[in-house]
Order: structure tokens, then sequence, then C-alpha cells
């Protein structure tokens, strides 16, 4: 490890030191910005989905960082199914860290949610805190008003508040794709010839596999077809007619992407669920070209004998294709 510049270890120290000096409370004074959208990228350790995990330059204590989506949200409410999973999954990372690493078994997970609970921005985080010792929960304590009771009572007299926020939650916040939506295609030609793609590096599959052109659903704002057709042009560069496709199949599919931390610079498995829809769509000119595009490599035509001994090629699809072309 190169040994820091002298300037940069002062200004690491002072880091380190600021919540004990004194420092800190200048510092989030007078931030002007929201730090958490411009995070400065070598404390980042790990990042899927747009969720990060980074060390806190001002941290609480030895081991302690935090989980940040990169999206400006303020709130709970504002995260997307997909990011909410990947928070979820981040704590429990962190819990094992926490204890493989650091040989400490507890954690505070800490989630500043709203304006009013966070110091320097309005940008929701959740520190992930190595709990080793109670002194950690130095709270200002009140004289309290009520008692347990008084307390539990505040809250069920006030039920029809609380039945209403539920409601609106539902109504307005609750993200339905809980699984997320896949939508590929079946493109045949006149020789009865299907088209394949060639994953890109970035979207390899374990084991590396040949796929039908598609991809995920990335908004309900109109059908499913229409995102069909949209990651088809992204793909393949090909002008779908909606019109003229069929679906053929739907079910819950399955797929473990090779992924790379590019901050741990290392290669690693992501496994994947999914409502998986597919299109037929037939008579495609063989002669038709097609321009590779986003996880698109290269096209190939496959004729169905190929496809049934194809080593690249998933069980589920031979299935697919072998029930709707039986012979």
């Amino acid at each position: 490890m190169t040994k820091p510049e002298p300037n940069s270890l002062k200004k690491q120290i002072i880091y380190r030191d600021a919540r004990l000096s004194g420092a800190y409370d200048d510092i989030w004074k007078n931030v002007g910005k929201c730090a958490f959208c411009d995070l400065r990228e070598k404390y980042i350790f790990f990042e899927e989905n747009n969720i990060v995990m980074t060390v806190s330059l001002y941290a609480y204590i030895d081991g302690h960082f935090m989980i940040i989506p990169r999206r400006h949200v303020r709130s709970t409410k504002q995260l997307t199914q997909n990011e909410w999973e990947t928070i979820r999954k981040f704590s429990y990372i962190a819990k094992k860290l926490f204890k493989d690493i650091l040989k400490v078994k507890g954690m505070q997970l800490v989630m500043k949610d709203g304006v009013d609970a966070q110091s320097t921005v309005e940008h929701l985080h959740f520190h992930c805190i190595p709990f080793d010792s109670p002194d950690l929960c130095q709270w200002n304590y009140r004289k309290l008003d009520r008692t347990p009771l008084e307390n539990h009572r505040l809250y069920t007299n006030n039920g029809k508040a609380l039945l209403k926020y539920a409601q609106k939650f539902e109504l307005k916040y609750k993200n339905s794709n809980s699984l997320p939506i896949v939508c590929d295609l079946i493109m045949v030609n006149k020789n009865k010839q299907i088209l394949f793609q060639e994953r890109s590096k970035e979207a390899k599959t374990i084991p590396n596999l040949i796929t039908l052109p598609g991809g995920r659903v990335e908004s309900f704002s109109g059908s499913l077809l229409d995102e069909l057709s949209r990651e088809i042009k992204e793909e393949i560069g090909f002008n779908l007619d909606i019109k003229s496709v069929k679906i053929v199949s739907s079910q819950i599919g399955k797929i473990t992407y090779l992924k790379n931390s590019v901050h741990l610079d290392k290669d690693y498995p992501l496994f994947s669920r999914f409502i998986w829809n597919t299109y037929l769509l037939t008579s495609v000119n063989s002669k038709q070209v097609f321009i590779p595009g986003d996880d698109c490599e290269k096209v190939v035509w496959l004729s169905l004998n190929q496809i049934k001994v194809h080593k690249l090629i998933s069980p589920e699809i031979k299935n697919l294709i072998a029930g709707i072309f039986h012979e």
C-alpha cells in the first residue's frame, strides 16, 4: 500500500478525530450541498443497483460505514422495490462483516429519514454501526409525561389515522412488482430458425449462456409489449411491430448473472428470480440487418435441431421452444 502524502494523512486524521475534537460541529453546519449526491468514489467499497456501501468520513466508532442510495431521495417511501431489497441485502452483509472482521456480533442500523432527522443533508442514508458496548447509546433522556399504557392509548386512540396512512401507502407508494418482469422474444424466420444473442461482457451469465433478445421491464407507464419493443430496439436495433407478436409463455424464471464489483475488482455471482413472459414473432426476414447493443454483443440464427443440442442454451428455453414447435 502506498504511504499517504503528508497533507493527505493530516486530512485523514482530521476526519478520524472530528467527532471528539468538536470540528464536526462546524463542518455539518457549513456543508452547503448534498454530500451524498457527490460521493467520493475512493471511499465506496461495494455497490449494486445504485446502492453503495461507503465508509463514514466522520465515524462514530472504528468500522462504521453507511448504506446510501445514489438517487437523491429523502424517505424510504421513495425507494423502488429493487432499491429496498438491495438495502435489506446490504444490512445483512454489514452484520456478517462486523462479526467476521471486527469480531463484533451486534449492529445498530440507524436510518436517517426526512429533513429533521438529517443534520447535513436531506438524502436518505443508513448508518451501520458495530455495537460493542452500550455506551454508544448516549441519549439525552427527558422526564416523561406518559406511562407505557398511556403511550399505548395515544396510538390506539388514533387508530383512524394509522389506518388512513396504511391505506395511503398501499395506494400511493406500494410497489406492485415485488418480482421483476422480464420479457423476451422468439423471432422465427421462414427457414424455422430462431434468433439468439451472445451476451456482452457486462451481461454474462453463469454458466455463460446465449439467450433470446429481450430484457427487464423498467417502466409500467405503458404496456409490457411497449417495454419489449424498447428492449428489442436497444439490444438488436430492430423496430418491433407489437401488433405482430403474441404471448406464448408466462412463468417464474431464474438466472445467475456474473457481476463485477469495480470497487473490489472481483467478479461474483448474482442470483435473480423474475416473472418471465415470452412472446412469438414469425416470418422474420432472414436477411434482416441487426445492430447489437446494450446487453447484446452478437446475434446468431439457429435451427430447431441445433437448439436441441446446443450447450449454451438453457434447458428452460429448450423446453419452451420444443413445446411451441413440437413436430
